[in-house]
């Protein structure tokens, strides 16, 4: 056999192994790109439901924390038999009806004050109107809290108002009745009504990553439609009695109701395209949908993978470099997430400082520590003064500044990295203090007193020279003051109820000091 004149028998086998290697590179990098996309699906189907169930989480612990508080009105003896008397006292003149009275009001004014309730109302099994918190102007029970009460008497529990819009009030709100009951005879009910802008929605706001389209939204089924229960992203305007009719079957939030679960694809209320994740929220009606659009989704950066295919003949331990790289990026960005997430559970959006959750789980750790090396533990509840009033006289909008320079403020007077401030509910912090005496908890106290009267916040309704004061309860709790109570949850809850009973005292001095 001839020879060819420019290749020997050597380098033949040598290109036919170069050039079946560069094939089989492309198709390795076309198989890449086509891994990669189902990696990306896989990311955006784990991100979708984690935030789902963090959600989800936020929403169920919220509602329970209303139902304990309509359970604990419902099973307080002395609250029923307050109002029983007073109910019978009021049928014929009695000198204590007026004391009475004023237990039960105090009673409803904690729950406006100190509960986190826009209002609370007392009302007759009918539905009258008994008594208020002190408002003389109040609203009649709508026809949908008049439904809820017949059910709340006759399943004799406390009874849920899904969120509301209309002329009742100005605000969308949710509402809850617990029936008061004596010797297993209906007395009296009632009705708590929460503004859910303020507690209900921040908790779909929370989006672990900059999104132009991804949002969340509660659903419920009533008749043969689904109505939306919080606001629209892209609708802002749209209240929350919009309607979605069941005919539209591609709608997420119809196939939600429906049934479907985990991912799926649907048209939007926008007729957008859209990858959502259904969950219903436990122990209600609702139902919670997270979405984002398809395009958003699949997009520029994970189609221009393609150009993986064509450089990659130049080596194949490139492209084992950048999937792996691919991988452990993944990996990454769901831990970041998780935790992201996981901070955000302990955030107050509003404030930017810790919540509730977070001050129990400091606590927790403070008091271990205080136990092992004999230190006190400070306490200050502090309590924006006239707050509704300054809230309903300048707006909602002007009441969350006013909330923030507060935070700030004390965010600023607290300078140890071991101290924590918290939003403790509405217009009340706590700042939790390890290792600090009761006089250096005082001194401290007036130094956020003067701070904020300082600061010279407008305030028309302030007793003080018409300006934003605050005022604080101080206790301070050492391990061996009550060797009974030895567990963190009975401590906190001790050293919170001395806070707030200074903090009582504080306000019925005068306000704008510390006790």
């Amino acid at each position: 056999m001839a020879q060819h004149p420019f290749l020997s028998r050597r380098t033949i086998p040598a290109l036919i192994v170069i050039l079946a290697s560069g094939v089989l590179m492309i198709l390795g990098g076309i198989m890449a790109y086509q891994d990669n996309q189902t990696r990306h699906q896989h990311m955006i189907a784990n991100e979708l439901q984690l935030v789902n169930q963090l959600q989800i989480q936020g929403i169920e612990a919220w509602r329970r924390a209303r139902i304990v508080d309509a359970n604990a009105i419902m099973m307080d003896p002395l609250f029923s038999d307050a109002v029983a008397q007073w109910r019978l006292a009021s049928q014929t003149p009695a000198d204590d009806a007026s004391a009475l009275q004023a237990a039960i009001q105090d009673k409803l004014r904690f729950l406006s004050e100190q509960a986190g309730y826009s209002e609370a109302y007392l009302l007759s099994p009918s539905g009258d109107m008994l008594l208020t918190a002190g408002r003389r102007n109040y609203p009649p029970l709508p026809p949908v809290g008049q439904q809820a009460l017949r059910q709340a008497i006759q399943e004799a529990r406390p009874i849920a108002i899904d969120p509301q819009t209309g002329p009742t009030f100005a605000y969308p709100w949710f509402g809850m009745i617990a029936p008061v009951y004596e010797n297993n005879t209906i007395v009296a009910a009632v009705w708590m009504v929460m503004d859910v802008r303020n507690s209900l929605f921040p908790l779909l706001e929370t989006w672990p990553s900059p999104s132009n389209t991804a949002e969340s939204t509660l659903v419920m089924q009533e008749h043969d439609s689904a109505r939306i229960l919080s606001p629209l992203r892209h609708q802002p305007q749209a209240k929350l009695n919009f309607r979605v009719s069941q005919a539209l079957v591609q709608s997420p939030m119809v196939q939600a109701i429906h049934g479907m679960r985990g991912l799926f694809t649907g048209i939007d209320y926008r007729q957008h395209s859209v990858l959502a994740v259904a969950a219903p929220v436990a122990e209600s009606p609702w139902y919670l949908i997270s979405k984002i659009d398809t395009e958003e989704a699949w997009d520029a950066r994970w189609r221009g993978t393609w150009h993986i295919a064509v450089p990659i003949i130049g080596g194949l331990l490139c492209i084992l470099l950048a999937l792996g790289y691919t991988q452990h990026q993944a990996w990454r960005y769901e831990r970041r997430l998780k935790a992201l997430l996981e901070q955000q559970v302990r955030h107050d959006t509003l404030t930017q400082l810790a919540n509730r959750l977070a001050l129990d789980e400091r606590f927790e750790q403070n008091w271990r520590q205080t136990a092992y090396q004999r230190q006190p533990l400070s306490v200050l509840m502090i309590d924006v003064d006239h707050f509704k009033a300054y809230n309903d006289y300048f707006g909602h909008i002007a009441g969350d500044q006013c909330l923030k320079q507060v935070a700030a403020i004390l965010t600023s007077v607290v300078r140890r990295s071991t101290d924590m401030v918290s939003r403790y509910g509405g217009e009340e912090f706590v700042i939790l203090l390890p290792d600090t005496s009761l006089a250096e908890a005082h001194a401290l106290a007036q130094e956020i007193c003067q701070t904020v009267f300082d600061t010279a916040i407008p305030h028309p309704f302030s007793q003080h020279d018409k300006r934003v004061t605050v005022s604080i309860g101080i206790a301070c709790l050492n391990p061996g003051e009550n060797p009974v109570k030895r567990n963190a949850n009975d401590m906190r809850k001790a050293l919170l109820e001395r806070a707030d009973a200074a903090l009582y005292a504080a306000k019925s001095a005068g306000r704008n000091q510390a006790q």
